[in-house]
């Protein structure tokens, strides 16, 4: 082991305290245990950074206590019951908010309610006017996250983070501007109802999701 710190997977969400180790991981080690040196299990292997889909003496594990944390679902479920918010988002910073002319100048704005998700059910709005920003077309007008369970948001990854503390069936209070109104909105948290992509063994991308430019849905995965 190396180091203990937060990675970003393909997809752009966070491990937090992953392992670093330079242990050999390659295709076929992902899900395995990486042990110390008295042979107790400290963390699953889950990903390298690599471009060519082989070792290069950095690896990644995901903690054992974050594992532990799912076990109870993996045992009587078979599975973990990842929460699912049903809405696609925007990054926003300083410059892009005041382009929009927004209450903040950070936060996600809500480009898209999926209908009958969570988002739906608790009235939150996604958008009705059609912009373009750097030749990619959003929907603006939506409402604007700012804070969930009084934990800021400015990234699709600080939201990721606070969804994976969660399970579906909880309920969560968040912060959002509806153009100039500030207001809180409880939102029980539904389940996926489709499968999720699961985060690729290589290439490691740890900065790979441009947010400035993109829009990314988030249900949990």
């Amino acid at each position: 082991m190396s180091s203990i710190r937060q990675i970003r997977e393909p997809d752009g969400s966070a491990i937090d305290d992953a392992i670093q180790t330079d242990a050999a991981i390659n295709p076929g080690n992902s899900g395995g245990p990486l042990l110390n040196r008295g042979g107790e299990v400290i963390g699953i292997n889950t990903m390298i950074a690599s471009s060519v889909g082989q070792s290069a003496g950095i690896g990644f594990a995901i903690p054992i206590n974050t594992a532990k944390a799912v076990l109870d679902d993996l045992v009587t479920l078979g599975r973990v019951r990842r929460p699912a918010l049903g809405v696609r988002t925007l990054p926003i910073g300083p410059e892009l908010a005041d382009q929009l002319g927004l209450a903040a100048d950070y936060g996600l704005l809500i480009v898209q309610v999926i209908q009958g998700g969570a988002a739906d059910q608790a009235g939150l709005r996604g958008g009705s006017e059609r912009a373009y920003i750097s030749n990619y077309p959003v929907m603006v007008g939506g409402d604007l996250l700012i804070a969930v369970d009084g934990e800021r948001i400015e990234t699709q990854q600080d939201l990721a983070q606070i969804m994976n503390k969660h399970r579906a069936g909880d309920t969560v209070h968040m912060t959002i501007y509806r153009g100039k109104r500030k207001m809180e909105v409880s939102v029980a948290l539904g389940k996926p109802e489709s499968k999720h992509r699961r985060a690729a063994l290589w290439p490691c991308g740890f900065d790979s999701l441009k947010s400035a430019t993109l829009a990314s849905e988030f249900d949990g995965s």
